[in-house]
C-alpha cells in the first residue's frame, strides 16, 4: 500500500445507550384522556388484567394489592372477593372518586406500568375541592350501542369515566338511557369483579351491547337539560389534564363570589332577572356562607350556577379570574369594569 493513501475506517460510538427504566406490567396507554370519554380507573384495570391473560382477582392479589396493604394483602376477605379491597357504597365513594384507597391504587398502577397520566382516570384531581358523596353510582352503567359499535368496527371496548357517574344516565353520542342490568340474567353488576371482560356480564358472560333502535331514545326536549349536565361532568374530566396544578378550593371560592357578584349587577340594572336568578343566587349565597372551607356539591350547585352564568365548566376552571369577570360581565351584559 502506497504511503499516502487514506484508509477509511468505522467510527464506533462506545458511550452506553440510555435505556429508559423497565415496567413491571405492560405501559398500557389509557383512553380518551384529555377528552370527556377518558376511560375510568376501573375500565383501565380490567383491561390491564386482559393484556396479561389473568383474571383481574389473579393481578390484584398478585402485583396490586401487596404495593398497596404491604404485608396485610393476604386478607382473607380479599382472598374471596377483590372489590372489597375497593369498598363501593354511597358512604364511601368508588374506585374512581377521590379515596385514599384511590390514591394508592393509582400510585401502585403508575410504579407497575411506568405511566404518569393515571389519576386522570378518576376524580383525584378535584378532591378537597368538589364533593365526592353521592357523585358515584354503587354498580356498573353501559350504553349497549356504544358497545355494539365499538365491536363492529374493531374498537377496544371500554368504560368511561363518564358513566361511573350517578346523574349520567344518557349517552350523548347515540341520546339513548343507559344500563345498568344485564339484559340476560338481571343481574346489577359489581365495577370490580373477579373475573371481568368488558363488554359483557362479569355473572352470566352475556354480551352487554345492542343495535341502534333496541335502547329507549329520549326525546329532544329531555336532552337539553342532560346535555348541559353531562356535558358539564365530561368537562370536569377532559380539564383535569390540562391544568398543570392541583386545584384550590380557595380559588374555586373567589370565582363563585365573582360569579355572584355579576348576578347581583345583573338583577340591579334589571330587575324582571330576579325570575330566573333568584333562587341560584340564594343556593349560591347559602352554599358560600355555610359550606366555607368544605367541597362545592358539583350537581347541586357549581353546575348549575355555571348553567345560569351561561358559561362552560372548563371556562370556570382554566380562565384567570380577570379573564373570568370579563366573560361574566359581556354574558349578563353589565356594565362595569373590574380593577
Amino acid at each position: 500500500m502506497k504511503v499516502d493513501e487514506c484508509t477509511q475506517l468505522e467510527m464506533w460510538d462506545l458511550q452506553k445507550l440510555a435505556i429508559p427504566p423497565r415496567s413491571r406490567l405492560y405501559h398500557l396507554e389509557p383512553i380518551g384522556v384529555g377528552t370527556p370519554d377518558t376511560e375510568s380507573l376501573s375500565s383501565y384495570l380490567s383491561r390491564l388484567a386482559q393484556e396479561h391473560c389473568v383474571t383481574s382477582q389473579k393481578l390484584i392479589r398478585g402485583e396490586i394489592a401487596p404495593r398497596m396493604m404491604g404485608q396485610n394483602y393476604e386478607s382473607p376477605l380479599i382472598k374471596k372477593h377483590v372489590s372489597t379491597l375497593f369498598s363501593n357504597s354511597d358512604a364511601k365513594p368508588a374506585i374512581n372518586g377521590m379515596r385514599a384507597k384511590t390514591k394508592s391504587l393509582v400510585e401502585a398502577l403508575e410504579q407497575l406500568t411506568q405511566r404518569p397520566d393515571l389519576s386522570f382516570l378518576s376524580l383525584l384531581t378535584w378532591k378537597g375541592v368538589i364533593k365526592e358523596r353521592g357523585l358515584f353510582r354503587q354498580y356498573r352503567a353501559w350504553c349497549p350501542q356504544c358497545n355494539q359499535q365499538w365491536r363492529q368496527e374493531s374498537k377496544v371496548i371500554y368504560e368511561p369515566l363518564l358513566w361511573s357517574f350517578k346523574e349520567v344516565d344518557v349517552c350523548l353520542h347515540h341520546h339513548c338511557l343507559l344500563v345498568d342490568e344485564c339484559p340476560h340474567c338481571s343481574s346489577r353488576l359489581p365495577v370490580i369483579a373477579n373475573s371481568l371482560q368488558l363488554g359483557f356480564c362479569s355473572r352470566c358472560k352475556g354480551w352487554l351491547g345492542s343495535a341502534q333502535g333496541e335502547s329507549p331514545v329520549l326525546k329532544t326536549d329531555e336532552l337539553e337539560w342532560n346535555k348541559y349536565q353531562i356535558g358539564s361532568i365530561g368537562d370536569l374530566i377532559a380539564v383535569a389534564p390540562q391544568l398543570g396544578y392541583q386545584p384550590k378550593l380557595e380559588t374555586l371560592t373567589k370565582k363563585l363570589q365573582l360569579i355572584l357578584f355579576g348576578f347581583e349587577r345583573a338583577f340591579r340594572q334589571d330587575l324582571t332577572r330576579f325570575i330566573k336568578l333568584g333562587k341560584i343566587m340564594e343556593q349560591l349565597k347559602i352554599g358560600l356562607g355555610q359550606h366555607y372551607n368544605k367541597p362545592f356539591h358539583l350537581i347541586q350547585l357549581v353546575i348549575p350556577v355555571c348553567y345560569q352564568a351561561d358559561i362552560s365548566l372548563a371556562q370556570l376552571f382554566l380562565e384567570d379570574f380577570n379573564s373570568l369577570g370579563e366573560i361574566l360581565l359581556s354574558n349578563f351584559q353589565v356594565n362595569y369594569r373590574l380593577t
